[in-house]
This record gives C-alpha cells, sequence and structure tokens, in this order.
C-alpha cells in the first residue's frame, strides 16, 4: 500500500508539472501573439519612414542647392549686364514665338523645334505631392522669362489637379520663397 500511495503522489506530482508546463506555454504563447503584434505595429510605421527620410535628405541638400542657385542668378545678371546693347532680342522678347509643350512628367519650352528650357516633376510620397526635381533653360535664354514660366505652368497644373509641390529643385524653391503666390502650392515636410 504505501507504494500504491508513492505512486499516487508521484501521478500528482507529474500532472502538476504538467500542469505548469501547460500554464507556461500558454504564457509563451501569450507573449509571442504580443510581439507578433508589435512587429505589426513597426512594420506598419516603418513603412512612412523612407519617404520622410527621402524628404528629409532633400532638405539637407537644399541648401546649397541655394547657394548654387544665388550664384547661377549673378552669374545671369552679369551674362546680362555683359551682353546689353549687343545685337540679339531683349530678355523680355526672347520666349516670343515659343511653344509650350506638356510632357509626361513636366514641360519643355520650344521655339523653332529645339528646346529652350525644361521642367520636371515626380510623383511624391503621398499621392497629392509633387516633388519639382529640375529646371534648366538654355544659356543663351537664362536671364529672362523661361523659368519662371515653366514655373508658372506647372504650378498652374498643380493646382487644376488639387497638387501640392515640394521645391526638391533650387530654382523652384528660390522662388517659392521669394513669392508668397505660390505658398497655396508649396509643401514642406515637418
Amino acid at each position: 500500500m504505501a507504494m500504491l500511495k508513492t505512486i499516487k503522489t508521484s501521478m500528482t506530482q507529474i500532472k502538476e508539472a504538467q500542469d505548469g508546463i501547460k500554464a507556461s506555454m500558454d504564457g509563451l504563447k501569450k507573449e509571442v501573439d504580443v510581439l507578433k503584434g508589435n512587429m505589426e505595429r513597426v512594420q506598419e510605421q516603418m513603412k512612412d519612414k523612407p519617404a520622410k527620410f527621402k524628404a528629409s535628405l532633400a532638405y539637407l541638400k537644399l541648401g546649397a542647392g541655394d547657394v548654387k542657385a544665388s550664384i547661377g542668378e549673378i552669374k545671369q545678371g552679369v551674362t546680362l549686364i555683359k551682353d546689353a546693347g549687343k545685337d540679339r532680342e531683349p530678355a523680355a522678347q526672347q520666349i516670343a514665338g515659343a511653344e509650350l509643350i506638356r510632357e509626361q512628367w513636366g514641360f519643355k519650352l520650344k521655339r523653332g523645334g529645339d528646346a529652350i528650357g525644361e521642367i520636371h516633376y515626380a510623383e511624391g510620397p503621398d499621392p497629392d505631392i509633387w516633388l519639382a526635381t529640375h529646371t534648366y533653360v538654355e544659356p543663351e535664354y537664362r536671364g529672362g522669362d523661361v523659368a519662371k514660366t515653366l514655373l508658372n505652368r506647372l504650378v498652374e497644373e498643380a493646382r487644376m489637379q488639387g497638387k501640392r509641390i515640394f521645391p526638391a529643385c533650387s530654382y523652384v524653391r528660390a522662388q517659392f520663397k521669394r513669392d508668397a503666390a505660390y505658398e497655396d502650392v508649396w509643401h514642406e515636410y515637418r
């Protein structure tokens, strides 16, 4: 009988140990479920991070771009002064006869079949944001209204489509800073 009592005690201890193991397993399962939920939330939050990181990098690059744009404007002014009185069209009339052409990701100004300026944009990280990425005007047309004409057309298109513009291009950023007329379309990442 003592042996039966010992076996019964051992069986009870084994059952208690199994119950303890089962409780531990249930606890671990709950912790794993919590961790999975946390990971899913982190993954969702991380989806937005690359775009915000890229935007932050773009802001860092803009400072240097603003300086380059200012230098470019000074050079254009010097060129206009040097060219004053030469046999060439006045800056205000340089785009007479030019054709503004809509392209997939921007606009081109052509005159006589040759591109004299262009402005490009790309879709931003949000569906209602465009990134103004590049503005270029052929050297002989700089200092006039070519770049401004292209920018105004891009802004007009953005307004018609309900978009806002993040000025990654130094020229666009400089114009947005100078002219309050662009405030309604200027998008800044904060």
